[in-house]
């Protein structure tokens, strides 16, 4: 139980998922993490949430956590993941979320935006809208090194290696640092994390994109916050700054200043703040009067 938010396995599409939910609330709020992370990197946004009467629902990401950790690759495709969101919320016979993501979930989060009506709103931490991230420019050319690094099998052994010194000083900025370390330099949890990144290969994407094959950008119809940390070392900003284009609904961008990739765990009172702000002025009972 993490802050009092009972948790239980939940079989979701033929794998089981491990989620915390809170089960009551005026309205619910789906929190997805993404990479090193699993659903305590939430554990001050839940507090507030559950302050301010929201349900909350926090799932492990499928190869993180507590949730299984399939053998095959395939299974953690962006589609079968969004999928397997889409079935967690009718499961737990919830109509309209607040889906609140970061990093690799919020890239699982801009698809649900647009391929599903049961978004209430979206806020995307340090992910834009892919349209976007897969931009080139001088500018994120630089930060592209880790997405071609992590696909590749030898990935996992360079992190673990002389006690995790390269991942240690790849997450040098993660406020859970030590913690995060104990559990990926596990036997096989890296490579559990890392079919996500091998099913969804950013360096493929990338070359689609380059050859100008990409797909239209679906315009997204939900309400969007998109929220960057000025210190982020992984992310550029002009790849949320820029993705209020792909949306038709209403877009609010922030920039949190002095904090980095984890700016829930470093800004937490003022992240919350303006999650807080955001859930209220698009709350149904607010917009229904």
């Amino acid at each position: 139980m993490l802050n009092n938010l009972p948790a239980k396995m939940i079989e979701l599409n033929g794998v089981e998922y491990f989620v915390r939910d809170s089960g009551t609330g005026e309205e619910t709020v789906l929190l997805i993490h993404g990479w090193p992370d699993d659903g305590n990197l939430w554990k001050h946004q839940i507090i507030a949430l559950l302050e301010h009467g929201y349900r909350v629902i926090c799932p492990d990401l499928l190869g993180y956590g507590l949730s299984e950790t399939p053998t095959d690759i395939s299974r953690y495709q962006l589609a079968n993941l969004v999928n397997d969101m889409i079935s967690l919320l009718e499961k737990l016979a919830v109509t309209k979320v607040h889906c609140i993501a970061h990093d690799y979930g919020a890239v699982i989060g801009w698809e649900l935006a647009a391929h599903t009506e049961k978004l209430q709103t979206f806020t995307a931490m340090s992910v834009g809208h892919l349209a976007e991230f897969l931009t080139t420019s001088l500018e994120n050319v630089q930060f592209l090194w880790i997405y071609f690094l992590n696909i590749h099998d030898v990935a996992p052994q360079l992190y673990r290696v002389n006690n995790g010194c390269l991942l240690r000083e790849v997450l040098r900025s993660h406020p859970h640092r030590e913690e995060i370390l104990d559990n990926t330099l596990k036997p096989g949890a890296l490579e559990n994390m890392q079919r996500l990144e091998k099913a969804n290969p950013v360096p493929n994407y990338l070359l689609t994109a380059l050859a100008g094959e990409l797909p239209e950008p679906v315009i997204i119809p939900v309400p969007t916050l998109g929220i960057w940390g000025n210190q982020d070392e992984v992310l550029w900003e002009s790849q949320m700054q820029n993705s209020g284009k792909y949306i038709s609904a209403d877009w609010q961008y922030e920039k949190i200043t002095d904090a980095g990739h984890w700016f829930m765990l470093e800004k937490p009172q003022q992240v919350n703040q303006l999650l807080l702000n955001w859930l209220k002025k698009h709350s149904l009972e607010l917009n229904n009067n």
